[in-house]
């Protein structure tokens, strides 16, 4: 089976046995994937995504060759960040389910749930620690659950609360201690509320960079710091965020959606939801 585009590159030196009995991408940010391997030594690069692994089943013989490691057993999880390397040496049989997230994703969860400055969230690298309230979710939540479109709300839910779940853990985020850069507050509140308040038309770069009084080379960088998206991906989740609010409280058609959230017509809307939420805004409509 190929791999989706969202995995991190997974480098043997030896003839693979790894088993992929299913994988799910949610979003373009997130996806999930349901392993089966043993003794394999590899290397692993993280280029792409951090990933979050958790051992449903062995891993007793299976360590780290690159670091000082433990071993691994069922329940016990690695947090691997974006960029990272590591090699390993594989023992008898074992199952695992591999979480695959973009940085982005999880800062803008951090903003949304916790209104906390993404400048501030970042990833350490754990071997085989263990954590009671994510093996929950990972064993009961999603190895027990239906990997198939019909299910995909429910599995971005389950994802997002995982996510949520980290970042009020003590020692799954790092606190950053010197924040560089980024709009003050008071800017960073004033420009999201014109977005807000201005999303159903075409909002020009410069006229937000003039009401933070600043360039928009300078605007475009500071704005994404404080809010883990560009201006234009901002817009489009405001836009997105009313599109799927007026689905499920009026009448009105998707073509009359579109235009009332400042799309030029339902096709482009319906791309931009795709990649946003994993799913067509017609089987958003019927769920």
């Amino acid at each position: 089976m190929h791999k989706p585009e969202y995995i991190n590159k997974h480098i043997s030196f030896e003839a693979s046995s790894k088993l992929c009995f299913r994988q799910q991408k949610i979003t373009e940010q997130l996806g999930w994937a349901h392993y089966q391997n043993a003794q394999e030594r590899l290397f692993y690069v993280n280029d792409s995504q951090h990933t979050l692994s958790m051992y449903l089943s062995g891993g007793y013989e299976t360590h780290r060759t690159d670091i000082q490691s433990d071993y691994g057993a069922p329940g016990r999880f690695c947090l691997m960040p974006e960029g990272s390397e590591s090699r390993w040496q594989l023992g008898t049989l074992q199952q695992f389910m591999h979480l695959y997230f973009d940085d982005s994703h999880l800062k803008q969860l951090a903003i949304r749930v916790f209104d906390k400055d993404p400048r501030m969230i970042s990833l350490p690298e754990l071997t085989f620690f263990r954590h009671p309230g994510l093996e929950a979710l990972f064993r009961y939540q999603m190895a027990d659950s239906n990997w198939s479109t019909d299910n995909h709300l429910a599995m971005a839910q389950i994802t997002d609360t995982i996510l949520v779940s980290m970042l009020q853990s003590s020692g799954l985020t790092k606190q950053v201690k010197t924040i560089k850069g980024g709009l003050s507050p008071k800017m960073a509140n004033r420009v999201s509320d014109y977005m807000h308040a201005h999303f159903h038309r075409q909002i020009f770069l410069l006229e937000l960079a003039e009401l933070a009084q600043l360039s928009e080379y300078h605007f475009c960088r500071m704005f994404k710091l404080s809010f883990a998206r560009t201006p234009q991906e901002y817009l489009i989740y405001i836009r997105i965020e009313q599109v799927k609010h007026l689905i499920k409280t009026s009448e009105l058609t998707l073509a009359q959606i579109s235009l009332q959230c400042g799309f030029s017509n339902q096709s482009h809307m319906g791309r931009n939801f795709k990649k946003l939420v994993g799913i067509t805004p017609k089987v958003f409509q019927g769920t």
